[in-house]
């Protein structure tokens, strides 16, 4: 990688004597969850050298990368109902505050998507859209638009949570819109022609838009992002839309930006939003891998950045979308334990080290056996969410994904800024047919300065014996031994702030 270009950049260094004495804080998560989030021993900076024979991870904070937006999971119809409509009022208010608030009383998650209409994981378990009509009929003008829908626990849930955290991103997509604007009339995606956007309808899709935001934000819930189509180009039996790039390049140019602006919204448009590298559902429909590229070439004006999700393909795509269009946000909009390829944390790590400003886990809820979803649930069987409701006893249980997230969430707020470290892993090339890759065997990291000027290194070894390695910066260093299947956070601040906060600190190259 190149030297960090630092726009408005001041730098006071710390001596060696004093990062000597400082003590860096450490919080863990075990793989078994003897320790979940677990405050560890402080330890303290030495000065010098480490150790001939330690690895170790130089914490270099004088080169920025891109600046984080944040962490978090999907409220989900399902998530929403089991979290407002199946739980005690007490346990409730409790599992509000441990995904919203700051820590130690929750994990701070900072980034939330939002379904627009019906998801595959739906309370009733069949889809839905906010302008549903008998078969045969169409609203071009959208009289029977309505949010009615998300007004007993969606929108409840969404505003509780902004009482905890008004600063909460809310990215919102849609799976399919009023199955009246597609061809065949039926929510689901079976493979174009079918499945498609009716070619009168694309201005009514962008009015569709703007309704929800005028509607959410009237309801107390504005959307700060949004994507035009959910893995658009899915197979799906749940509800899905067929958008190839030209089309989703066109339907952003001609109607969705221009729809936008006139009504006053100017919400961030993320394009693509679907996996690192597209999966072929059938020999006949073929793979297009550059959809993200030509959608970046074709769209430059109004796309604010990529979505990706971690299902295919390898995480260095983007990487290489960094490369390509430097100016482009990039984020993590989807990934589930169940199907992925690895635990959040080592999702967390890679995607950060390749320019992901956001890592969005799926649902925020299900109930112990993976749901509700509709059926047959190809899509997301094995699914688990980051709490498990008990409808039975309405009661909760936080699962691995919820203190693996936190360990990020937590210690790496809005506006932290990565920031230099080496690792021992490279990411492992996957065929486009099998699952994403994300996932090296040993020890990973990634470092961070967050808004406070405090570092942050969050750690994980996927390895099956214990990883003994060192921490070095700024001329000192400790030592210390992470478990297999561990997570570690470290944190530290220096007594007087080293760095003051970039305006813009931006580095091109590839994860390593």
């Amino acid at each position: 990688m190149v030297a960090a270009r630092a726009i408005g950049v001041t730098l006071v260094m710390t001596s060696a004597s004093t990062a000597s004495a400082l003590p860096v804080a450490v919080t863990q998560t075990s793989a078994n969850l003897s320790q979940a989030l677990t405050r560890m021993s402080p330890l303290r900076f030495r000065r010098g050298t480490p150790p001939s024979g330690v690895r170790v991870i130089s914490v270099d904070d004088t080169r920025h990368f891109q600046k984080m937006s944040g962490f978090g999971a999907a409220m989900t119809d399902s998530s929403a109902w089991l979290i407002w409509d199946k739980l005690t009022p007490r346990a409730r208010t409790a599992l509000m505050r441990a995904l919203f608030a700051p820590g130690p009383a929750g994990i701070a998650i900072s980034y939330v998507r939002v379904p627009i209409g019906a998801s595959d994981f739906t309370r009733a378990e069949a889809p839905y859209s906010y302008d549903d009509l008998p078969s045969g009929e169409s609203d071009a003008t959208l009289v029977h638009f309505s949010i009615a829908h998300d007004r007993p626990y969606i929108l409840p849930a969404l505003r509780a949570m902004r009482s905890i955290d008004g600063r909460v991103t809310i990215l919102a997509s849609p799976w399919s819109p009023p199955r009246w604007m597609k061809v065949g009339d039926k929510f689901d995606n079976p493979g174009p022609p079918l499945g498609t956007l009716l070619p009168a309808d694309y201005p009514v899709l962008a009015g569709y838009f703007v309704r929800f935001l005028r509607a959410y934000a009237a309801a107390g819930v504005p959307v700060q992002v949004i994507t035009p189509q959910n893995e658009p180009e899915q197979l799906t039996a749940y509800p899905g839309m067929d958008l190839t790039e030209s089309q989703e390049a066109r339907f952003i140019a001609a109607d969705l930006a221009p729809a936008l602006s006139a009504a006053g919204l100017h919400p961030a448009i993320l394009g693509y939003d679907y996996e690192w590298s597209c999966r072929a559902n059938t020999t006949a429909v073929p793979c297009d891998t550059s959809y993200p590229a030509d959608l970046a070439r074709d769209d430059g004006q109004d796309l604010a950045g990529i979505a990706w999700h971690c299902y295919a393909g390898n995480v260095a795509e983007m990487s290489s979308m960094h490369a390509l269009a430097p100016q482009l946000t990039e984020i993590v909009s989807e990934c589930s334990s169940g199907i992925s390829p690895g635990p959040p944390t080592e999702l967390e790590i890679a995607a950060a080290r390749n320019w992901a400003s956001a890592v969005v886990l799926w649902n925020m809820a299900l109930d112990r056996y993976g749901g509700p979803v509709q059926p047959p649930n190809l899509g997301c069987n094995q699914c688990t969410g980051l709490a498990a409701v008990d409808e039975k006893t309405r009661r909760y249980r936080l699962g691995r994904d919820y203190y693996q997230l936190g360990q990020a969430s937590r210690y790496v707020p809005p506006g932290a800024v990565r920031i230099a470290s080496n690792t021992f892993v490279t990411d492992q090339n996957t065929d486009l047919h099998k699952l994403g890759s994300y996932m090296s065997r040993g020890l990973d990291d990634v470092a961070f300065l967050d808004p406070n000027s405090a570092r942050v290194l969050l750690t994980y070894n996927s390895s099956t014996t214990p990883a003994r390695f060192a921490v070095s910066w700024r001329r000192s260093y400790f030592i210390y031994t992470l478990p297999p299947g561990a997570t570690a956070t470290f944190r530290w601040s220096p007594p007087t702030p080293t760095l003051h906060h970039p305006a813009a600190s931006i580095q091109h190259g590839s994860r390593r």
